[in-house]
This record gives structure tokens, sequence and C-alpha cells, in this order.
């Protein structure tokens, strides 16, 4: 009697656990704090470039390979969310990063000189 009662409450419990869980979504489709909806496996929710404190956005694809180099037409740097400068869209979508904006980050945006030991 005990075990067909511990089972029974296991099945409750995952039930429970089942219907809390937020759907996953395929490229291009809208994710995050909106809709609730989280990525399919190897994809990232990335917010709409600027909006840094957006948490809602839209599906995209984690980039397993990029390649970049600075005298060549896939060296195209841009400036992410986290204020560092990366060489390539396809670099920042890997470090899954929100991008601020094209071009490299300025002084301003990527903050305060470290301070030297003395």
């Amino acid at each position: 009697m005990k075990i067909a009662v511990l089972v029974l409450c296991s099945l409750l419990a995952v039930s429970v656990l089942v219907q809390n869980q937020a759907h996953a979504v395929p490229v291009g489709q809208p994710c995050g704090a909106a809709t609730g909806a989280v990525c399919d496996k190897g994809l990232w929710c990335e917010p709409e470039a600027g909006n840094c404190a957006a948490t809602a956005g839209v599906c995209v694809a984690i980039p397993r390979l990029c390649v970049a180099r600075k005298r060549s037409k896939s060296f195209r740097p841009v400036c992410g969310c986290n204020s560092k400068t990366y060489s390539s869209d396809c670099f920042r979508r890997a470090y899954k990063v929100a991008k601020f904006r094209d071009g490299k980050c300025d002084a301003v945006e990527a903050g305060p000189p470290l301070k030297a030991d003395p």
C-alpha cells in the first residue's frame, strides 16, 4: 500500500512539473519574459540590437564555428552589451551576448580603465 501511494505521489509531482515548464520554440520565434517561451536546444534568446536591458527577444542559432581575420571580409566588429568588441556577429552570438551596435566599442562604452597595481 505504501508503495502505491509513493508511486501516485511521484506521478502527481511529475505532472505538475511538466505543466509548469515553458514550451520550447524554434528559430525565429519570440522568446523570453514576454512570452514565457524558451528556445530549443542549440538556440538562445537574442534581444533586439541596442536594447541591452530587454528580457525578451527572438530565438537564434548559436554558431559552432566562427572565422574572422582582420584583413578579411568576415572581419566586421560589433559592440556587445557587455562592452566588449567582437570581431564578428558570429563570435558575439557564440558567446550569447546581446548586440549593442555595429562597430567597435568606444572607450566610454567599455567603462572606466582598470587600476594598475602599485
